[in-house]
């Protein structure tokens, strides 16, 4: 366990975890500007918001590092260990939100990026789907409209009250767990990070 643990980078979660309840609470009001493609010139994207793609981009890449074949062999069945994982960090961010400034939204973005993220690594191959796992942010805030009036897709930039956001996110996530047990679509091969 404790070498799988290693294996998945799992410190460099936590301590991305750490850097994300961080940045929410002493950034509250900082915001990356990106061009808005409906209505205005800029919009912007909370930074609370857009921190929680680090972990995610971390779990990517400690899924990564792990030789598939070798874990199908392995005495012990760690088939489960990838989706116990994210459910942990999802859940380890829903309980800090208690203490981070509009933690539940922030939770809720970790949770609907991890679920897109793997559905997309999944679907395609890893770098794919760290590059548009780190862009989707800034295509939902230029194409999603202004945060004080978001589209109704835009789930990432919505308060953490909007229970069709949180939503949004479960299913999300969900696909995302369900996915990381099936095989991948691309073939069995890894790449090599």
């Amino acid at each position: 366990m404790i070498w799988w643990l290693h294996i998945r980078a799992a410190p460099a979660v936590l301590a991305a975890l750490l850097a994300v309840g961080t940045t929410a609470t002493l950034a509250q009001s900082s915001e990356v500007p990106v061009p808005s493609v409906i209505g205005g010139l800029t919009s912007g994207l909370p930074l609370r918001f857009l921190a929680p793609v680090l972990p995610v981009l971390l779990i990517l890449y400690g899924q990564a590092r792990a030789d598939r074949t070798l874990e199908h062999v392995a005495a012990r069945n760690v088939r489960w260990f990838d989706p116990a994982f994210a459910t942990a960090t999802v859940a380890l961010a829903l309980a800090a939100s208690a203490l981070v400034p509009d933690g539940l939204a922030v939770a809720r973005n970790l949770a609907g990026y991890l679920g897109i993220a793997l559905l997309l690594r999944w679907a395609s191959t890893l770098r794919v789907a760290m590059a548009l796992i780190s862009l989707l942010p800034f295509a939902v805030a230029s194409l999603g409209g202004h945060r004080s009036n978001p589209a109704w897709w835009a789930w990432p930039l919505h308060h953490a009250s909007k229970p069709s956001a949180a939503a949004m996110a479960f299913v999300l996530f969900t696909l995302g767990l369900w996915t990381s047990l099936q095989k991948p679509l691309r073939g069995d091969h890894e790449e090599a990070v």
